[in-house]
């Protein structure tokens, strides 16, 4: 679709005032319904639908529903719409279900396959820790480190440092309900001097506060060529790397055309391991992109790249690309693999 239909003033992306200009956020999702009632013939003859259309499954981020909404209140997630969301679902974005597998002191011997990926229990050796039912960032609510930032109760009021008990609620509930301000301390760690609340280097802005789970994307952000050496199917994660180990963009706190800034979760490329991804955020990397990082980091240290830090960036679920090719035409999807096949 041409941006021009999607942009709220009708603009192009010529006219945006920066690769991050906030007037050019879209949020996207979907959703799927059927007749109300379905009635079978025991004559074997069609099935009658009839009644009121009613809602029953809902797509904005990618494996929402699937990895992060308990079974008990799966019919119910996808009942809703981003905008009646029940705040009681908030809690399990706070505390992910995922994390309890990421942390030895519970089930992370539970499954091997995770063990690369681990939390940060006692960030930059100041006991902060984003473990299930810790308090990440909230020991720090209403002091003079948060001023000024979006942790600050007059900036975006309680949103992001809610209550205790609820270490996400400063990185993955904002990557799924309200998308990532361009203000600090989400920029990434470039230019902060060791202070993950400090101004850094400008990264990301697909802040759309409005609604509940959908999928964000600023489209004034350039694409990446799918042809370039330098694109990835990590999307945000490798452009984040870049970033914080390129001497091309590790020098300045500028905002740069970063390779990779149009990639999941700012939007989602075909290309982009969105599973990948979503692990690594749940396992902490978007925190130690703005500066917290791993456990065995020292304060202080000039090179926060630790192996904590390596065995998140190179996990992989073994799946590094699709097994089909796309096409060149809309929408560009391969054709699924028929289940005879097999």
């Amino acid at each position: 679709m041409p941006i021009t239909t999607l942009q709220k003033d009708g603009k192009s992306v010529a006219e945006a005032t920066s690769i991050l200009d906030g007037d050019f956020v879209i949020g996207v999702w979907a959703s799927a319904s059927r007749p109300a009632i379905r009635t079978l013939d025991s004559n074997g003859a069609a099935p009658n639908n009839d009644g009121e259309w009613i809602q029953v499954s809902r797509l904005g981020m990618p494996l929402t529903n699937e990895a992060v909404i308990p079974i008990g209140q799966k019919d119910y997630w996808n009942a809703l719409t981003p905008y009646n969301e029940d705040p009681a679902h908030n809690e399990y974005f706070y505390n992910p279900e995922l994390g309890l597998y990421m942390d030895d002191a519970l089930f992370g011997g539970a499954v091997p396959a995770f063990a690369p990926l681990r939390i940060q229990r006692n960030s930059l050796q100041l006991g902060l820790d984003f473990g299930n039912g810790n308090d990440g960032l909230f020991p720090l609510k209403g002091s003079a480190a948060v001023a000024g930032t979006a942790l600050d109760d007059a900036i975006f009021g309680t949103l992001l440092l809610p209550a205790a008990e609820k270490p996400r609620s400063t990185d993955l509930w904002p990557i799924f309900y309200t998308g990532v301000p361009n203000f600090p301390p989400y920029q990434l760690a470039t230019g902060k001097n060791g202070n993950p609340l400090a101004a850094g280097k400008p990264f990301i802005n697909n802040f759309l506060p409005s609604g509940g789970d959908m999928l964000r994307l600023n489209m004034a952000t350039p694409v990446t060529d799918r042809n370039s050496p330098a694109f990835s199917n990590l999307g945000i994660v490798a452009a984040a790397v870049a970033s914080l180990t390129d001497p091309m963009y590790n020098t300045t706190t500028d905002l740069q055309a970063i390779p990779n800034m149009d990639g999941f979760p700012n939007g989602r490329r075909l290309e982009d391991d969105v599973t990948r991804i979503e692990l690594q955020a749940v396992a902490g990397i978007a925190l130690a992109a703005i500066g917290l990082w791993y456990d065995d980091y020292t304060a202080g240290d000039a090179n926060p790249v630790t192996q904590d830090l390596l065995d998140v960036l190179t996990y992989t679920t073994g799946v590094e690309a699709n097994d089909a090719h796309f096409n060149a035409d809309f929408p560009y999807m391969a054709e699924p693999w028929r289940g005879t096949d097999f």
